[in-house]
């Protein structure tokens, strides 16, 4: 089984100093030994047109799959990804709101700084960690509450 297709949905893992810690949708476009080109989902260039680049397999993984846990209750501490500026961050819940209608989170903000902000709860995903496997990819999921 090849890892990627053409076609095949993935994130492209933020590996640039400013985009650590970040995952951004894409589609594959051509498949060589090394490397991929893909086609961002939702970046696009001064043209308006989506951004195509390409990218080395160690900085790209399948794109994850729904989270199976659907009445799963964020805690502080748990490790989550939030949907802000075109791509999914990840970062850890330190507040949960009365009523779990938005979800504070810090995060590093490059230079060591701490900062927080606020996000509804349908921007966040449970972050999820993906391992190769003999038969393709396996997934598992980030969760430093009990």
């Amino acid at each position: 089984m090849d890892k990627y297709f053409v076609g095949m949905r993935v994130e492209v893992v933020g590996h640039e100093e400013g985009f650590w810690n970040s995952y951004f949708g894409a589609i594959v476009l051509r498949v060589d030994r090394t490397k991929l080109r893909v086609r961002y989902e939702e970046l696009i260039n001064e043209n308006e047109e989506y951004i195509e680049e390409d990218v080395a397999m160690k900085h790209v993984r399948p794109y994850p799959p729904e989270s199976r846990e659907v009445n799963y209750r964020m805690n502080v501490g748990d490790d989550v990804d939030v949907y802000d500026r075109e791509g999914w961050w990840r970062r850890e819940v330190v507040f949960v709101f009365d009523g779990e209608l938005m979800v504070y989170f810090h995060y590093m903000a490059g230079d060591d700084t701490e900062d927080y902000d606020t996000f509804p709860l349908d921007r966040i995903r449970i972050h999820q960690e993906v391992k190769e496997v003999a038969k393709g990819f396996k997934w598992s999921h980030v969760k430093v509450t009990g």
